[in-house]
């Protein structure tokens, strides 16, 4: 004879108190599947509480009749029966799911693990960048693979150093590409560019970070925030409106040689046309310590604010020579233009007075629930290591998106590369919480997004950054088609 359902839950709740289980703080209900211990809890905490915290809303239709049901046991046996009533839940959950593992795979997933790969700066001149960008997708990960992963398997990232340079990205690119499902980073534009056409060939989806619009070409390539054009657009016009640039005026911009720089350039030259302006520009190389000869440049031009799309350690060589010539001189940077170790230079005083940055991600410090969730897990995390700016928050921004593509994919029935690309441009309202401006993936031939904000270096701000002027894009931003 068998026993009832109900002598089995009073068995369980029995043994659960006799271990102690009072408290709701003590249930963990975990689970390989994302969705499936989410809805343990929040079954548990109906149970306990009568409060409906699902995300639809609709546990006192299904559990109504059972709290009140088990309300009327003795207090000892009710904690007890709220947990296998839940756990009960995520079983269910669990078997629904389960056809997930046995679906389609690419390159690098297992029936428990998901690999993803990251070809990052960890030695070069932006390695400060490439270190807490990686922490940030690191954190993002930790937390969803305490959730359950994606589709009913743990992420995991593979991470290399190409120090910036270009042959060696190439080289730890060919013997990546076969063990990863996708790229969850590439640092870098030169870099970038050197692997394009293999990207394609390889079908690999890839987040660069880099975000010229020169990308856009490539299907399999998912930038993450507003491309440099648009933001000097965003830029130029920001500082007409606030700084005191005005129409016929002359505006410098420095800018590294290459896809980085030109591509921003591109953006500086649309706004010097929609409103007038003469650009003055002057180009540099990445090894160019003493920019000296080029503020001399502007200021016998008479331009007072100009463009950078440099290294941050440039930024503050252009400060320090402006200063150093009593020169007015007003800098709007693109992203990521700047290190808070600049602040501590010569500098500083300058750089807090008279340059901005404009991008299309949270600094460390900003508002909101995403910024606020990264400052708490990354002082938690990494206590004694410096914060770049905004680079934690990216790097969790970037590992959501890579999060929805995974998971889109494994509700379409596959995690092929080709169904990565198919979910890729089903997203068209991608909100993480403030880390990142929104973005549409729908239209693969337009930039995902438009909007930029303006920080300000702060060296009182964690991070380094504090925020002027929150996501906002111009009329000439929103109607530009990039070359």
């Amino acid at each position: 004879m068998k026993p009832s359902r109900s002598l089995l839950l009073l068995a369980i709740a029995g043994v659960v108190a006799a271990c102690g289980g009072n408290a709701a703080s003590q249930v963990a209900f975990n689970s390989r599947f994302a969705q499936c211990g989410p809805r343990g809890q929040a079954v548990y905490d109906y149970l306990r509480s009568g409060v409906d915290s699902s995300g639809d809303h609709n546990l006192d239709v299904g559990f109504a009749d059972q709290r009140a049901s088990i309300l009327k046991q003795p207090d000892t046996a009710q904690d007890g029966l709220m947990r296998a009533a839940a756990q009960k839940q995520v079983t269910a959950c669990e078997q629904a799911a389960a056809p997930s593992l046995a679906i389609p795979v690419g390159p690098g997933v297992t029936s428990d693990t998901i690999t993803l790969g990251l070809i990052t700066d960890l030695s070069g001149i932006f390695a400060s960048y490439g270190k807490t960008v990686l922490r940030g997708s690191q954190l993002f990960w930790n937390d969803q693979n305490k959730k359950g992963g994606v589709c009913g398997r743990k992420v995991e990232l593979l991470v290399k150093d190409h120090g910036y340079n270009v042959q060696n990205a190439v080289g730890l690119y060919v013997g990546m590409q076969p063990k990863v499902l996708a790229f969850q980073q590439l640092l870098g534009s030169p870099e970038v560019a050197a692997v394009l056409g293999s990207i394609g060939t390889d079908q690999v989806l890839t987040m660069p970070v880099s975000w010229s619009s020169k990308l856009l070409s490539n299907p399999y390539i998912v930038l993450t925030g507003t491309t440099y054009d648009l933001e000097m657009i965003n830029g130029v016009e920001w500082l007409m409106r606030n700084k005191g640039l005005r129409s016929g005026e002359r505006i410098g911009d420095i800018y590294l040689e290459g896809e980085f720089g030109e591509n921003a350039l591109a953006g500086t030259r649309a706004a010097a046309a929609a409103n007038h302006l003469t650009v003055v520009e002057q180009r540099i190389h990445s090894t160019d310590k003493d920019l000296s000869a080029q503020v001399q440049a502007l200021k016998a031009a008479g331009a007072h604010f100009t463009a950078m799309t440099s290294t941050p350690a440039q930024v503050a060589s252009v400060a320090a020579a402006a200063a150093a010539l009593h020169y007015d001189l007003t800098i709007i940077g693109s992203n990521p233009t700047f290190d808070p170790s600049i602040l501590t230079g010569p500098a500083g005083p300058t750089l807090s007075q008279s340059f901005y940055v404009v991008q299309s991600y949270s600094p460390y410090s900003g508002d909101g629930v995403g910024p606020a969730t990264v400052r708490s897990e990354y002082a938690a995390a990494y206590p004694n290591r410096p914060v770049a700016a905004s680079s934690p928050d990216y790097g969790y921004g970037t590992a959501e998106i890579m999060y929805r593509i995974l998971d889109a994919a494994c509700r379409n029935g596959s995690l092929e590369r080709p169904a990565l690309l198919k979910a890729f441009h089903t997203l068209n309202a991608v909100d993480t919480e403030g880390l990142i401006a929104p973005l549409n993936y729908s239209s693969p031939t337009q930039p995902p997004a438009r909007q930029v904000l303006i920080a300000q270096p702060d060296a009182q701000s964690p991070g380094g950054l504090k925020v002027l002027q929150p996501f906002f894009s111009t009329p000439t931003a929103q109607t530009f088609q990039p070359s």
